[in-house]
């Protein structure tokens, strides 16, 4: 009979999620620092100067990463990534430091299977269609944030020509498949991303009544086209 209640209980929870709307919360870390790396390490005793300034520079940047709230708003059709407003850094380019490559939001609309981006450059705000994710679903599997996670992979093909391996953990015991950034589509909700040099971390979830308007696919431009338009741009 316990393990009834218990199963019912998880039933329960599992639907709630599938047909409530919420607010993720993700932490974000830099991760594969130059200091750790094996030119790093080189440098360290080459170029002490140059390891030193380095070293500086990721020390900030971790100080002001810390101070980010990335949010995920979703409701059972759609979402929206966004890097909550920061008041407490005031200068720009310290700002940017923290935020790093991965700037602008993203709209995620699963009933079209469509995904925007908005970014602002040059003054001016585009939206851009970006391609689906093709995952590689794979069996291992840790906890992450006390959430039993299984693990996918994916190349994400870059602007200049080259592959980028993505790392996502992602839950079941979460149905929704949303994650950080355009990182969708997988059967759960992500954990744990990692993308290059940058790890977001789910640190809460809260079901919330909200409403999100994700921006129609009809008014965007496809990935390709906006880095042609932007090719001396540098996000």
């Amino acid at each position: 009979m316990k393990n009834v209640f218990s199963l019912l209980f998880m039933f329960s929870v599992l639907t709630g999620y599938a047909q409530d709307s919420g607010i993720a919360t993700y932490k974000k870390e830099w991760i594969n620092l130059y200091s750790e790396s094996a030119a790093g390490r080189q440098d360290k005793i080459a170029n002490p100067q140059k390891y030193r300034e380095y070293r500086e520079l990721e020390k900030l940047q971790k100080e002001l990463t810390m101070q980010l709230a990335y949010k995920l708003k979703f409701d059972k059709n759609r979402n929206f990534f966004y890097l909550e407003d920061l008041l407490s850094i005031e200068n720009q380019a310290d700002l940017a430091l923290a935020k790093g490559p991965f700037q602008g939001e993203y709209y995620f609309n699963r009933k079209t299977d469509s995904l925007i981006w908005a970014i602002k450059a040059v003054g001016e705000k585009f939206l851009v269609n970006l391609d689906k994710i093709d995952w590689k679903l794979e069996k291992k599997r840790k906890t992450i944030s006390g959430y039993s996670c299984f693990k996918a992979s994916a190349k994400i093909p870059l602007e200049s020509g080259k592959l980028q391996s993505v790392v996502a953990w992602y839950t079941r015991e979460i149905p929704l498949n949303y994650g950080p950034l355009q990182y969708n589509g997988l059967p759960g909700l992500v954990v744990q991303l990692e993308t290059g040099s940058e790890l977001y971390t789910l640190t809460k979830i809260q079901q919330k009544k909200i409403t999100i308007n994700v921006p129609r696919k009809e008014t965007s431009i496809s990935e390709s086209d906006f880095f042609k338009q932007f090719e001396n741009f540098k996000l």
